[in-house]
């Protein structure tokens, strides 16, 4: 090895929240760690929701530096206006993800890992090392770890791109907002939605489809026809690609190997029946730093695996086989009117138990959620205006007949 090259422990590519968390957790045991990214931190089109489940697990995510808006209720909507409203029990942190990366980027910085702002062109082994070609120089790493996206270069260099069955595309759009705004998601005709998470000095509006070639853009006017109509765009609009698990096999798939891993979106970690990706980005490379850190990065497979894996891939199987238009309909249905049935609902997004746990409380529930639904048709079945609370105003979008 060329001497005038330093050596680290660990190469990081990609500096959003995944990356900074393992890179800084490995220079505060005292590895020395070298970060690449050449725009950090950056706008993301994404809602940039921190659910309690992550807040919780991860201080880092609810530090009083990362300035938020904290929201508890938000309302679902079908394409036919079927709706549930979701109480979250706790509250839903809205941040800018600029904000987010920076934050996450400067814990790194604070911890003494090196950030460089270079693109990583070229990644090799080099005997029991990796070799990483930036710029017009050259790094040398015990260990790399991908964390630089769905259009990963580490997953490229060692297994290969995401196939294109496994990329979620997406587009965002801000408008003018402010922290009271409404918190929507709208269910697209075809397999996507549409979103608006007020954050605390705009609105964020993005959709996203499993489908390429969709005019999402399309979606985002019609939704804001609808919900916020007249509000100004502020700044361009933003495209990204998203991962989404796809299939047991991609549960089998290894993330890592001799000298690399992957981590958050360039592992493919996104919960499909939520979009959440931040819990899983932040928490496969807390999994990832404790492998690196006991010397045994193998274990890191089954740690994932056990931790949320698959609950990732259930609920993959879940949302392509389970939420047809029609089965939206009534899943939204029973939620609303069926108390006993939504409560291991809410649990679920609270909470997060294994799906097996979920569905035996959802079985437990049916006797009662069938009383409910019976006494609810018996009565009319018509939603009352009154129950949608907050969201009364949007009452003429929704379909309140639900005979």
């Amino acid at each position: 090895m060329d001497h005038l090259n330093p050596y680290y422990d660990l190469a990081v590519v990609g500096a959003g929240p995944a990356g900074c968390h393992l890179a800084a957790k490995a220079a505060r045991a005292g590895c020395k760690v070298i970060l690449f990214d050449p725009k950090a931190p950056w706008e993301k089109p994404c809602g940039g929701g921190i659910t309690h489940k992550a807040w919780s697990k991860f201080p880092i995510l609810s530090s009083p530096r990362l300035r938020r808006n904290e929201v508890f209720t938000s309302i679902q909507i079908t394409s036919n206006g079927r709706f549930f409203i979701v109480d979250q029990g706790h509250p839903l942190f809205i941040v800018s993800r600029k904000d987010l990366a920076k934050l996450m980027l400067d814990e790194a910085n604070e911890a003494g890992v090196i950030h460089h702002r270079l693109q990583v062109s070229k990644i090799e082994t080099w005997g029991p090392n990796v070799r990483l070609t930036a710029g017009r120089e050259t790094f040398f790493a015990g260990f790399v770890a991908g964390a630089d996206g769905v259009r990963s270069l580490v997953r490229s260099t060692f297994i290969g791109d995401l196939p294109k069955q496994r990329v979620l595309y997406a587009i965002s759009q801000l408008y003018e907002g402010k922290p009271e705004d409404s918190m929507i998601i709208r269910i697209t005709p075809f397999p996507g939605y549409v979103w608006s998470f007020p954050r605390l000095d705009c609105l964020g509006v993005g959709a996203g489809s499993i489908e390429s070639g969709r005019n999402l853009k399309a979606e985002i006017e019609k939704f804001m026809n609808d919900f916020y109509p007249g509000r100004k765009q502020i700044g361009p609009i933003q495209g990204a690609l998203l991962p989404y698990m796809a299939g047991r096999e991609t549960y089998c798939e290894k993330r890592t190997g001799d000298g690399w891993a992957l981590i958050g979106d360039a592992a493919g970690f996104c919960d499909t029946l939520t979009g959440e990706g931040i819990l899983y980005a932040v928490w496969s490379a807390d999994l990832l730093a404790d492998a690196f850190l006991k010397g045994r990065v193998s274990e890191y497979e089954k740690a994932w695996r056990k931790a949320f894996g698959s609950h990732l891939a259930t609920g993959t199987w879940a949302a392509s086989h389970l939420f047809s238009p029609r089965n939206l309909d009534r899943f939204f249905a029973a939620i609303t009117v069926c108390p006993t049935f939504r409560k291991p609902i809410m649990n679920y997004v609270w909470n997060l138990p294994s799906y097996p746990q979920l569905a035996t409380q959802l079985l437990a529930s049916l006797p009662g959620a069938w009383r409910q639904w019976r006494r609810f048709k018996k009565q009319g079945g018509k939603i009352d205006p009154l129950t949608l609370g907050a969201f009364k105003h949007l009452a003429p979008k929704l379909n309140l007949n639900w005979e």
